[in-house]
């Protein structure tokens, strides 16, 4: 099976139940993403946008939302999520976004710009096999002096850990490509041609029970919960804290949000 395949069918599944976390949708953390995108902002382009879950924090600081999927299912949840902006949804590919580019020949008229003024990608580029392609196809459809907004989780910078995290992510979802370190995501973000000029970093407990209902698959899941117990138990080489509380275990997800411009 393809990898765009495997994502639609994973989040075709894990919509209702992703819209629907109170860890991924906190609205400290959907807020800290609207925030970022400063104080004038008249459309954004929301990538990868599943259900819908920034919709509305985006909708408080942009006239105009556009918010672009692969999987319909997510498009169609997103459709009924309530704002009180414009808000368009796209299928599309990350890779190949159907929008004209921001940044006109030299004998195109002044209004032939692009349309958007920031983008964000949120819990996203873990899910794509090349994530340059997806940065790069979003620099074209910025104004100039617009702005990237980058949520994700933050993979180990050792890479033997790193190997080891992201074959467990791959169990649990198996369409997780890669998680990026800090140092990985600040590089990739500069390569792209973006100038990073604001980042924040925190870490999050998350239970293994509401991790594991997003995935909504039972017998996937109980095997990946005998695997970290099994880690837990032999010194947790995995970086994620595994400890267990009872009949519950937990972990640490580090997460960053990274601001950047077109440099």
């Amino acid at each position: 099976m393809k990898h765009n395949e495997v994502v639609q069918q994973e989040f075709g599944r894990q919509a209702r139940a992703f819209q629907a976390s109170p860890a991924l949708s906190a609205a400290e953390v959907t807020e800290s993403v609207a925030e970022a995108l400063g104080p004038k902002v008249e459309r954004v382009l929301d990538v990868a946008c599943g259900p819908g879950v920034l919709l509305p924090a985006l909708a408080t600081r942009a006239k105009t939302v556009v918010g672009v999927d692969l999987t319909q299912k997510s498009l169609l949840l997103a459709r009924d999520v309530d704002t009180d902006s414009s808000v368009h949804l796209v299928r599309a590919l990350a890779e190949q976004l159907p929008f004209r580019s921001a940044q006109p020949a030299a004998s195109a008229p002044a209004d032939a710009s692009g349309p958007f003024d920031a983008a964000v990608l949120r819990l996203a580029l873990h899910h794509f096999v090349e994530p340059a392609a997806v940065l790069a196809s979003l620099r074209p459809l910025l104004r100039p002096g617009g702005r990237l907004v980058v949520l994700d989780v933050l993979g180990p910078e050792d890479p033997a850990v790193a190997e080891l995290r992201n074959a467990l992510e791959r169990l649990r979802d198996p369409s997780h490509t890669s998680l990026l370190s800090r140092t990985s995501m600040l590089e990739e973000l500069r390569t792209a041609g973006f100038s990073v000029c604001g980042e924040r970093l925190w870490s999050q407990e998350r239970e293994f029970s509401d991790w594991a209902r997003i995935i909504s698959e039972p017998r996937r899941m109980a095997d990946l919960k005998l695997v970290l117990r099994a880690l837990c138990s032999r010194g947790d080489p995995s970086g994620l804290a595994l400890r267990e509380q009872g009949e519950e275990l937990w972990f640490t997800y580090d997460w960053g949000l990274f601001v950047a411009e077109l440099a």
